[in-house]
């Protein structure tokens, strides 16, 4: 799976592996695996390989997050995201339309269009981040499902393509900016806290996430991802196990421009 930022060129960030050979974004690795950084080029080109750390039951939690939507009085009907950050800015983001069969993937209000069944990350994917909590998308009543999408680069051409998805839960209270890149996502990742003698479950900032998507609903469920300094990732980046497939672009009027200076 291809991942890719607005780094420094010849910036790596490592990631972790945990038992077994699983890995994700925000575990501490004794041992590092090979092939195991990712290089962040200012265009794609970097390589950031990440899989899940535990079985997620994909279409049960779909189905708990619909459940949730479904039960919270004065909820507005669930409505086709049209943008995403890239680098910290507004893109523009279009879903391949839902045909029969297919199984639609809402979190809330929002629809992301029809979900790709493959479990495993590919290289020739786009990456699409789910951060959680985030200002991008909120609805009054419903403020358990705010988040951000943050893609990673744009597709050729705005070319319809697949885009592995990722959960990206905020672990750490003091996490207080609205996240936006995934070079962020990916430096907050590697960074750690260390929990107070006070903190509880309500006290993690992406509680809601967790809970629909991870089912993890206590600070135990937090010990694979817990370092051996005791400190936990100041946020976690899990692969959600499915795809959906979209066209992202620049901006219209942005895009103008740029056609114009050439």
């Amino acid at each position: 799976m291809t991942a890719s930022s607005a780094g420094h060129e010849g910036e790596r960030a490592q990631h972790a592996c945990g038992s077994g050979g699983r890995r994700f974004i925000g575990q501490e690795n004794p041992k590092q695996p090979h092939n195991s950084s990712s290089r962040l080029p200012s265009t794609g080109g970097g390589k950031l390989r990440v899989s899940a750390t535990r079985t997620l039951h994909v279409a049960a939690l779909v189905g708990c997050a619909a459940a949730l939507w479904a039960g919270t009085p004065g909820g507005e009907a669930p409505g086709p995201v049209s943008s995403a950050y890239l680098r910290n800015q507004l893109v523009r983001f279009h879903l391949a339309p839902v045909e029969g069969g297919q199984q639609p993937f809402s979190i809330g209000p929002w629809q992301f269009g029809a979900r790709v069944s493959d479990r495993k990350p590919r290289d020739k994917r786009l990456n699409l981040y789910l951060v959680a909590p985030g200002t991008q998308h909120h609805a009054e009543g419903q403020e358990e499902f705010d988040h951000n999408d943050v893609i990673n680069a744009l597709p050729p051409g705005e070319a319809m393509v697949e885009w592995d998805v990722y959960w990206v839960i905020v672990l750490d209270p003091s996490l207080g900016r609205d996240l936006r890149s995934e070079q962020d996502l990916i430096v907050e990742a590697q960074a750690g806290f260390v929990p107070g003698d006070l903190f509880e479950f309500q006290d993690i900032p992406g509680q809601a996430f967790l809970r629909a998507f991870l089912e993890i609903d206590a600070l135990d469920g937090l010990a694979p991802y817990r370092r051996r300094d005791g400190r936990l990732p100041r946020l976690i980046i899990v692969p959600a196990g499915f795809a959906i497939r979209a066209r992202a672009a620049l901006p219209e009027a942005e895009s103008d421009a740029t056609a114009a200076q050439k």
